[in-house]
This record gives structure tokens, sequence and C-alpha cells, in this order.
């Protein structure tokens, strides 16, 4: 993760002092000089490193290629809905009890929360989707569950050990209250490592429920139950949160909406196969990790990309193709280049991920 990060801000750093303008493939955006050096004096990328992991500076480094088609890609769909708005995000109504934090770090450089999350009421008590990226997003969102559900959150479920979804964790611990925190024993154990890395201290998981890494959990709120199902793709410590009735899926990383995945910690062949495990039939509101709220439609267009990179890997490794030779004149699927956000380097982190679980693969046999 360390080298991740520090990639990123090397590579952000290094198109901040370089490029006066980048021509965008699939799009006519430009990126002026001047949007570049307010962007660089507007933001405190240091500090935002320094407590993201990989996800948050992969969004980051999206923005600085295409900042107004990531804007318009994370549009609310219906403003009706919106029941609060801040710099750093908006919450959403998704259904009767039920709402999800939509993040929108790259409009204003605010990375109090950088990953979606969300808000679970029930009878006997509250959830909180995410641990968010720095402490004062987790006080926020606890605000606005004793807002809209009427009581701070008594259990908080993060989908997996990245930064941006556990860095702000004690901020759900204001004032004596002890919610639970549902994590597996690889999150919690990534987590930390992660924490102490990046040299942030007392920052130790509290009150700590663990979610058995192959049956999952269950968390009973009287009226309604929360599905915590353990699945591996982006980490291998992903969980999706998941409600049978209204049908809503936390996706957390396996799902970027509209935006090209992050492969740095992938598996990518388990990537495949657990978004193919969280397709559903009919009315089921996705909300991904990162990226506007989400229909069965858009997630299928996300698979669509998934298999397409796939297939493109497997041939280029199988005819011994280099990742560079494969990847310097990558162009996205025609049907999806106004649809999803990305960036030349996002290719090249897909065909590392992808040769490195079939090199592994071709020795095991």
């Amino acid at each position: 993760i360390g080298n991740s990060i520090l990639w990123y801000g090397n590579e952000l750093a290094r198109r901040l002092r370089s490029l006066s303008r980048y021509s965008i493939r699939n799009s006519a955006h430009r990126f002026s000089k001047q949007k570049l050096k307010t962007m660089n004096s507007n933001m405190n990328r240091r500090s935002f490193l320094s407590q993201s992991a990989t996800c948050g500076a992969h969004v980051l480094t999206l923005a600085c290629f295409a900042p107004n088609l990531l804007k318009n890609a994370f549009a609310a769909q219906d403003t009706d809905k919106v029941v609060v708005e801040e710099k750093w995000g908006r919450l959403e109504k998704v259904h009767e009890g039920v709402w999800a934090l939509v993040s929108t770090p790259f409009e204003t450089r605010d990375f109090t929360t950088v990953c979606n999350g969300g808000i679970i009421k029930g009878d006997k008590g509250v959830v909180v989707v995410e641990s968010f990226n720095q402490k004062q997003g987790a006080v926020w969102m606890a605000e606005q569950a004793k807002r809209l559900a009427g009581s701070y959150p008594t259990d908080i479920v993060s989908t997996h050990y990245h930064g941006d979804h556990t860095g702000g964790h004690l901020g759900f611990y204001q004032d004596d209250r002890n919610p639970r925190l549902w994590l597996t024993e690889s999150t919690k154990t990534a987590a930390e490592k992660s924490f102490k890395a990046r040299k942030m201290e007392d920052n130790d998981f509290k009150n700590v429920v663990d979610i058995d890494s192959k049956e999952g959990a269950t968390i009973d709120l009287g009226n309604r139950s929360v599905k915590l199902i353990p699945r591996s793709g982006h980490t291998a410590s992903d969980v999706t949160i998941e409600l049978v009735e209204p049908k809503v899926v936390w996706c957390g990383d396996l799902f970027f909406n509209r935006m090209f995945p992050n492969y740095t910690d992938a598996i990518p062949s388990q990537l495949n196969t657990y978004v193919d495990s969280i397709i559903e039939a009919k009315d089921v509101t996705y909300i991904p990790g990162h990226g506007p709220l989400a229909d069965l439609e858009a997630l299928k267009k996300y698979k669509m990309f998934l298999s397409h990179i796939e297939e493109k890997v497997t041939a280029a490794f199988k005819a011994g193709k280099s990742i560079k030779e494969e990847t310097k004149d990558f162009k996205m699927i025609d049907s999806l280049s106004e649809w999803m956000v990305w960036s030349p380097n996002n290719a090249t982190k897909a065909y590392e991920a992808w040769y490195r679980e079939l090199e592994n693969a071709k020795q095991q046999n």
C-alpha cells in the first residue's frame, strides 16, 4: 500500500509540475495549466496521502485527468432524494430508513469521507456502513444517523481495510459512545498494519466483532436484518453489506461506478467472480465504493468492462506481450468511452494485477 501511495503521489506531483495541457483520450476535455496550478494550491496532497490508502489516491488521480467528466459522473440522479449535502459528499434517501452517502472529494479537494457509505435504521439499532477517511467524517456521519434515524450508530461495518474506509473509525466513539465495529480478521490485521506504517498513532480499533471469513454475519435490527457477506477481488478482505427488503447492496470497492477500478491490491479473477455474484435479477439499489448510486444496468456495464479487460489481458499474456507494449495505446471500449472515467495508468495497473495472477497460476501448473 505504501509503495502505491508513493507512486500516486509522485505521479501526481510530476504531472502537476510538468503538464501544461493533457489530452484526455475519448473526451474533448482539456486540463489547462491554470487549472493545474489552482488544484495544486487548493489541496493538501501530503495530508491526504498520509491518511488515505490506495483507493482515495486512485480517485484523486482520476480527478487530475478528467475533473469535468468525473463531476458529471458523480452528479445526483434524483436531487429530490438528497437530504443533506456538504462539500465532501451528499446523503441520499434510498428507501424508508435507508440512506446512502456519495462522497465527492474531487470537487473541493475535501477528503473528510472519500468513500461512499450509508445509514440503516432499525427498531433495535442503527448501522453505519464504512468508517471513512478521517475522524471528522465518522463524527459527521454519526450526527447524521442521530438526526435521520433518531439514534447514534450502534454498529459500524467496514467493507475492507483501505484507509479511506477505515481511517476515521475513532470518530464514532465520541462522548463515551461504544458501537460495535464489525470487521473480518484480515481487514483488522491489514488495517492495523497500514495505520502503523502511516504512523497513525492511537488509532486502535475498539469493540470489534469478528465477521466469519466463510459464514459471514448478520446484524439483527429487529424489523430488518443486515447481512455481512465475505467476498474477495478488490482486496482479500472484501465484505458486502446487504438488505433483503428493500434490496440494497453496499458493494465496497468491488464496484467503482462509472470509473476504472483500482487494481493495486486486486485479485482480478476473483473480482470478476464476485461482481457476478452480486448481480441480482431486478429492483436492487447498488451503492458502489466510489461513484454515484447504481442500478442493475450500471453494474452490468461495469461487469462488461471487467470481462473485456480479462479477455485482452489473457490474450496478451498467452502471446508473450509485455505490459508496456500492450498498454501504450490502450483504448476504452467504444460503448463505455463516455460512461467510464479513466486515466492511461489505470490500464497498466490492471495488466500488472492480471499478469501477477496469470504468472502465479502458470508456475503452480
